[in-house]
């Protein structure tokens, strides 16, 4: 079975859809990366799925904003840790902590690939591990949300395909350098008793 990511993006600060027409289109099921570039052109990502892509990207700017996420600096070294663990510490360094935030949000970009142009739902959990495992292979000290997990059993090979068409240059080479140029194919597996 061959299975296709039509990469878009990128969707970050200052280019969120407002149309409601637009909005509904992008809010649906995908997979998705987010990437942090800081200076010396690190990138830090996050690789996810969301049977609601525009609204998971919005919570993860809220949550930048509202300090639930690590905070790093204009080089991506984390800071602040020890005051996001204290709510006091946190009130007293507040000034600090907020410029940090605003930066982590305005940095934030988005990559999609929706379901509906290359692959079932029922993938989205295939697809994430997938990418997950590839992405630790190649850089996993940059990847915020590598954990290990299966992609589970199923009865037939697959194959990935990447198509950038709807990316610019810059985004393809953020992309493959997240996941790699290396075809992705996955051999059945499946437990027969």
């Amino acid at each position: 079975m061959d299975l296709t990511l039509n990469w878009r993006g990128p969707i970050g600060a200052g280019n969120f859809p407002i149309k409601t027409d637009l909005i509904e289109e992008l809010n649906e099921s995908g997979i998705y990366l987010r990437v942090k570039t800081y200076k010396n052109e690190r990138n830090v990502v996050y690789i996810g799925q969301s049977r609601k892509l525009l609204s998971r990207f919005e919570q993860h700017i809220r949550n930048l904003l509202s300090f639930k996420q690590m905070l790093r600096d204009t080089r991506g070294h984390v800071v602040a840790q020890k005051e996001l663990q204290h709510p006091f510490l946190f009130l007293n360094n507040l000034p600090k902590l907020a410029s940090f935030a605003l930066a982590e949000a305005e940095r934030v970009k988005f990559y999609f690939a929706l379901s509906r142009d290359g692959f079932d739902e029922e993938y989205l959990f295939l697809i994430e591990s997938v990418l997950k495992s590839r992405a630790e292979e190649i850089r996993q000290e940059d990847v915020e949300n590598i954990q290990n997990i299966s992609s589970g059993e199923f009865d037939h090979d697959i194959q990935i395909f990447n198509d950038y068409s709807r990316v610019n240059k810059e985004g393809q080479k953020l992309i493959i350098n997240i996941i790699g140029k290396k075809q992705i194919v996955i051999t059945a597996q499946q437990d027969y008793e």
